[in-house]
């Protein structure tokens, strides 16, 4: 079992929603090229058998892209598991609640919205997952797999490769098939990441031989400088990076058999040899997962406190125009990042509503896409997103300097605003030390692990140490043996030399008489 997010991520919900959901699709040869008929026009199939929605609802995941004023507006992928794991319904939906309870850790679940639909036309069960990058309470950018999220994401598919015996793709079954090369560490970390992509689109059937691997690397943004009949050479356009490809899979006449590669590797999985994850304890990887989640946990919690109900008034107006998407609409205008208040056509959300242009320095509009015809429901939030509110914030929910107030209600008001003031920073407070209390028990972690390296490095030492005392021993022991040989050697000597000149002087005496 492997897990794999797609590179692509903008534009509206029709496009991944549609691909999920769709009975008929494009069909291709066994080069992965569009098959296409007399006339020139690209031929379709019928899934066989259909694709299933488990859980979530295409209509509303395809409203919340759509409604996400984001520049990247969606994330998607796929679960994919070998033909020989054949997962139960039970684990499939271990294996989704494990993603989500990683993916959207620490958040409740009308913080997000996901959906999933299982493939099985490849002859395989593959789960596909599409979720918009929106956290719904909030409007902020919701992104499952920032910077450097492949470790979290390979921790739970070792929990659960090594749980019910999936076939790993990280194996050594699986890396013979690229040839390492010595080389800097980033530059390694490099053709790692680009052997990994390779694989994986391998093992989802997006390539199947040399020709598809090469228009899958153009297709992916490298130039393809040299391509020889044992390796590929592979250059990033961005930053001049070359990498020249060996192994197996990159000769010219390779060719990916999935049925024949499956009975292969359920026949090594057959065989009495340690598997990579047989030489790390369950609990170790369990430890590494709930890790991964713990910190993302604490992340999610910060980024999306909940609104206070003074911010939360004027999302409570646009709802009123036409829920339930008209909250997640109006709040969707505000930039993901530290910035939260301002808005994507480069104004800054004032106080009473009103907006105002940025300096030469601020952040342009986005221009990735457009919305035709928005309707009544994105009128009202572009609306709200442009300062025609058609009266002020501050006046909508009462001013304190309203002169037709009574002395009474503005107090109550007051108390009302020093009370909201401390429950802020009562939960400030709080999550300062929720953040503290977390860096300590990694500084404690990192201390342990490095008390336990000490410690195992001077137990090794030691033990080196008397080793080599034993062997001195051993050796002295054999050097005195070897003397005692040698002195009763000579002893010996001498006394045969004595006997024949003993011997020697009777014969002289013998031949005189």
């Amino acid at each position: 079992m492997l897990i794999k997010f797609f590179p692509n991520g903008k534009g509206a919900g029709a496009g991944p929603v549609g691909y999920l959901v769709a009975e008929r699709v494009l069909d291709y040869d066994g080069n992965r090229d569009l098959i296409r008929d007399a006339d020139g026009q690209p031929v379709t199939v019928t899934r066989d058998p259909l694709p299933e929605v488990l859980r979530g609802n295409p209509e509303r995941t395809e409203a919340l892209i759509d409604a996400s004023r984001h520049q990247w507006t969606y994330r998607a992928g796929v679960i994919s598991f070998a033909g020989s794991d054949d997962p139960t319904e039970d684990q499939q939906a271990e294996v989704m609640d494990g993603f989500e309870r990683l993916a959207f850790a620490g958040l409740d679940p009308e913080q997000y919205e996901v959906l999933w639909v299982r493939h099985r036309h490849e002859g395989r069960v593959e789960l596909h997952f599409c979720t918009p990058r929106l956290e719904l309470t909030t409007g902020k950018s919701l992104n499952i797999a920032p910077p450097g999220y492949q470790d979290a994401y390979d921790s739970l598919r070792d929990v659960m490769n090594q749980r019910h015996g999936w076939a790993d793709p990280m194996d050594v079954e699986r890396t013979q098939e690229v040839r390492n090369t010595i080389e800097a560490p980033t530059r390694a970390q490099g053709r790692d990441e680009l052997h990994s992509w390779i694989q994986d689109q391998i093992d989802m059937g997006l390539i199947t031989n040399r020709a598809s691997m090469v228009d899958a690397l153009a297709d992916a943004g490298f130039d393809l400088p040299r391509t020889g009949k044992a390796y590929i050479t592979a250059r990033d356009p961005d930053t001049g990076e070359r990498w020249r490809l060996k192994g197996e899979i990159f000769h010219e006449d390779w060719q990916a058999d999935p049925v024949e590669r499956e009975t292969e590797r359920g026949a090594r999985r057959d065989q009495t040899r340690t598997r990579r994850l047989d030489l790390v304890p369950a609990q170790e990887l369990q430890d590494r997962f709930e890790e991964h989640c713990g910190r993302r946990a604490a992340y999610h919690r910060e980024r999306y406190a909940p609104l206070s109900d003074r911010d939360s008034e004027p999302v409570r107006d646009a709802a009123e125009v036409a829920p339930p998407l008209a909250d997640d609409l109006a709040l969707a205008d505000r930039r993901d990042g530290a910035d939260g208040d301002r808005l994507d056509d480069g104004r800054e959300l004032l106080l009473d509503g009103a907006s105002e242009p940025l300096g030469a320095d601020g952040d342009g509009p986005d221009t990735d896409r457009t919305v035709a015809d928005p309707g009544p429901i994105e009128d009202a939030a572009q609306d709200l997103h442009n300062g025609r509110t058609g009266r002020h914030l501050h006046s909508d929910r009462g001013g304190l300097d309203d002169p037709t107030d009574s002395l009474g209600t503005r107090l109550a008001r007051l108390r009302r605003a020093v009370g909201d003031g401390l429950r802020g920073l009562r939960e400030g407070f709080d999550r300062l030390g929720d953040t503290l209390d977390r860096q300590d028990r990694e500084r404690t972690g990192w201390l342990e692990r490095l008390r336990d390296l000490a410690h195992s490095f001077t137990s090794r030492i030691h033990e080196g140490l008397e080793r080599i005392a034993e062997r001195r021993g051993e050796l002295q022991d054999a050097e005195r043996e070897l003397a005692a040989e040698l002195d009763l050697s000579e002893s010996r000597r001498r006394e045969i030399e004595g006997q024949l000149d003993s011997q020697e002087a009777h014969a002289e005496r013998g031949l005189r008489h």
